[in-house]
């Protein structure tokens, strides 16, 4: 069964709208709940699209439950794993560090990569990225695409023992993610499935795309559904075809227009960023700006609800002060909006927190639990110079101080006191040192009295510059940061884009730009297009791939237009063939 392709840029409603929508539709021309099945790649999609779907009036007038669709609107590993035998374990982020300490004590040759988690070790990479591809390990380390150095400090020789040692290890007791899927295709059964619709379809790698027209055997009147942005294909290094998809969405059964997220700055810039993509496809996507709607803006003083969102694009050479640079941080300052700084990877990273810690901001990685430093943290930092000279703290405050102080403050030492059969009040420090639990005279500056901290003097000097510049203990955190591949899905109102990368195996153009047109096009009003690194050994995210930069060289785009000339025989044939799914 061939899919129907349903496409539509960034923000035009694919996810939120189109499949409520259709499964609305289907349930009201009588299909059968149980026989419909809406797969994405995250947990957290997921569970949107499950909420979403359980507003539905037919849903939730029918005997259905949560529970009732959770095999049914999930994630493609789950409904594979919900086809296997039941009992055994998975190995996932959760549990994974258990695993990987096993397998090191194991064979030594795990030591090697000093990351415990299934994304940063070198050998799981590996072997992801190698089974994405449908590739086994020698023809993945073989293929021209691949970097080997994002592997290191591996040798093929190293992998295929690992990979050896990792398969008696799992046995049959324990299930990892390709396995899932993996099992799923040697079964080659038949599901019962009238409608599979399937979100962010552009994401599925080739042994899951084997998996979905597995699943699609039996559905009724085509109702095979990938939805997506082939424009948004940026994980082709983990399986995904661009060309594949490019290709069978050329001519899309339908095509979402109407742009909800980016205004007209970033929309004209993410078409000016996509466009060579489009012309070599032989299509063009018809993609509005975004308007105000109450249900999803503030309607700014001035316009009215239906008016377009303007917003605008600035340009930052680096972090080094500028009109621009004052632009962004005032508007950071002094509005209640929402930020993302994204870039491709180290050293980005590290200049961008560095910006972030000097100037005071408090700011998260998205994806992560919490902020860089935990507001409880920075309350401590906050109260304990009041509580010092004699102001009352409730008994919750004063058990967040013993979490951080140490031998320097506490009579005997850190310990474990648990503060058992206290009552729940205030208390004053003198009661603490009556009662023989803090050392009299103490220090009022607490970061002095805190003990055994990771980069103790980096961290105090950012929490001073947070408390010096004041924040909202109750607001949530505006400003994150990420990878292109970590914000993709993300909504901001504002993206401040780094163009620079760190990066010895060239890449094509398409790649970087549908890198590029994904990071910008998170972001509702504002964007700065900015350039942290200007060394010889980096590149541009740019225009025309990963060329070396000119330390003496202005980076505008004007002159960049000018000074640089792309590969055009990589521009005319930008796609790696070598696989297609069948």
């Amino acid at each position: 069964m061939e899919p129907r392709f349903v496409v539509g840029p960034p923000g035009t409603g694919k996810t939120h709208t189109y499949i409520v929508h259709n499964i609305k539709d289907r349930i009201e021309e009588g299909y059968d709940a149980s026989r419909i099945v809406l797969l994405s790649h995250t947990n957290k999609v997921a569970e949107l699209l499950l909420n979403a779907i359980l507003k539905i009036k037919e849903i939730k007038e029918g005997e259905y439950d949560e529970e009732f669709f959770r095999d049914r609107i999930c994630t493609i590993h789950h409904f594979c794993k919900s086809k296997l035998p039941k009992g055994r374990e998975v190995i996932a982020d959760n549990n994974c560090r258990e695993h990987i300490q096993n397998l090191k004590r194991i064979n030594t040759l795990f030591r090697y990569s000093k990351p415990n988690t299934l994304k940063q070790h070198s050998f799981f990479k590996f072997i992801k990225d190698a089974h994405g591809n449908g590739r086994s390990l020698k023809e993945h380390w073989d293929h021209p695409n691949t970097d080997k150095e994002e592997y290191s400090p591996y040798k093929i020789s190293d992998l295929e023992k690992l990979e050896d040692v990792y398969k008696t290890y799992k046995g049959r007791a324990i299930y990892d993610f390709a396995d899932m899927i993996d099992n799923f295709n040697d079964l080659n059964e038949e599901c019962d499935i009238d409608v599979l619709m399937v979100d962010e379809a552009q994401d599925s790698n080739v042994p899951q795309m084997k998996a979905l027209k597995i699943m699609a055997k039996n559905v009724k009147e085509e109702h095979f559904y990938l939805i997506g942005d082939p424009d948004q294909t940026i994980f082709e290094f983990a399986g995904s075809d661009a060309d594949y998809f490019h290709k069978a969405a050329a001519n899309p059964y339908h095509e979402l227009k109407n742009g909800l997220r980016c205004g007209r700055a970033i929309n004209t810039f993410c078409k000016k960023i996509i466009a060579p993509v489009w012309k070599h496809y032989g299509y063009e996507r018809t993609w509005l700006p975004a308007v105000y709607n109450k249900e999803y803006h503030k309607i700014p003083e001035g316009c009215r609800e239906g008016d377009t969102i303007e917003g605008h694009k600035y340009d930052l050479t680096d972090l080094k002060p500028s009109k621009n640079l004052d632009i962004l941080l005032d508007k950071m300052r002094n509005t209640k909006q929402t930020f993302v700084f994204a870039y491709r990877g180290y050293p980005s990273n590290v200049y961008i927190t560095k910006f972030l810690k000097h100037h005071g901001f408090e700011f998260a990685h998205v994806g992560s639990d919490g902020p860089h430093v935990s507001k409880k943290e920075l309350r401590c930092h906050k109260e304990w110079p009041e509580f010092i000279h004699g102001k009352p703290e409730s008994l919750d405050q004063i058990k967040q101080f013993w979490k951080y102080l140490g031998r320097e403050a506490i009579v005997w030492g850190k310990g474990s006191f648990k503060f058992e059969g206290w009552i729940k009040r205030d208390y004053i420090y003198t009661e603490l040192v009556e009662a023989k639990l803090l050392k009299p005279n103490l220090n009022k500056s607490f970061d002095l009295l805190i003990t055994g901290q990771k980069d103790h003097d980096d961290r105090m000097l950012y929490i001073k510059n947070v408390l010096r510049n004041g924040f909202d203990f109750n607001a949530k955190i505006r400003i994150e940061h990420g990878s292109i591949h970590i914000i993709k899905g993300t909504t901001f109102h504002n993206v401040v884009g780094d163009l620079s990368i760190y990066r010895k195996k060239p890449e094509s153009f398409f790649i970087q730009r549908r890198l590029k047109y994904t990071m910008f096009s998170r972001g509702v009003f504002d964007c700065w297009v900015l350039r942290t690194s200007s060394a010889d050994s980096r590149g541009l995210l740019g225009d025309y791939g990963p060329i070396p930069v000119k330390k003496s060289w202005t980076l505008d785009e004007d002159s960049f237009y000018r000074e640089w000339r792309p590969d055009w025989n990589e521009i005319e044939n930008p796609i790696n063939n070598d696989r297609r799914i069948t």
